[in-house]
């Protein structure tokens, strides 16, 4: 999809430097020559566009859960698209909120009252806290350059006072 602002940046720059040559100059050896010449200037014009594409991606895309999903759908799982945003609404069985548990050395899930028992002695536990979404991820995409990517990404777009914890499937 090209808007009228990108057409500006469509420009073949060899094409452009030859037909600027006078018509007695445009032979082979004149042409390669200017072609050796310009083809700097074609590398940076290619990554302009480069950087236009990639700012106007984020630009059009924010903190909303189906954007941020899609982001990182589009990042990391572009074919299955398996990555899901969950928040304490849609998640019926889970309360929003984990507690560290020192001998398995994990976050676990504290589930909502009736639904299931977690009992926290004052040894085995320390420190509770409460997210706002959670993204979940397939187990197959469990790496730590993954995982450090992944984080990037989303505190990139998410807002500033939102809490996340990223699950594995």
């Amino acid at each position: 999809m090209m808007s009228k602002g990108n057409g500006i940046f469509n420009v073949n720059i060899k094409r452009l430097a030859l037909l600027t040559l006078p018509s007695w100059l445009r032979r082979p050896l004149v042409g390669a020559l200017i072609f050796a010449g310009v083809t700097p200037l074609g590398r940076l014009l290619q990554e302009l566009r480069a950087y236009r594409n990639t700012t106007s991606y984020r630009l059009s895309h924010n903190g909303q859960v189906c954007k941020l999903r899609g982001v990182l759908n589009d990042e990391f799982d572009p074919e299955l698209r398996r990555i899901a945003i969950e928040d304490p609404d849609s998640m019926e069985s889970l309360e929003a909120s984990t507690a560290w548990q020192r001998e398995a050395g994990c976050w676990i899930m504290v589930p909502k009252r009736g639904t299931g028992a977690v009992s926290i002695h004052r040894e085995g536990f320390s420190g509770t806290s409460g997210y706002d979404f959670w993204v979940t991820v397939p187990e197959e995409l469990r790496t730590a350059e993954t995982e450090t990517r992944l984080r990037a990404v989303v505190n990139m777009y998410k807002l500033a006072s939102k809490r996340y914890a990223i699950n594995y499937k």
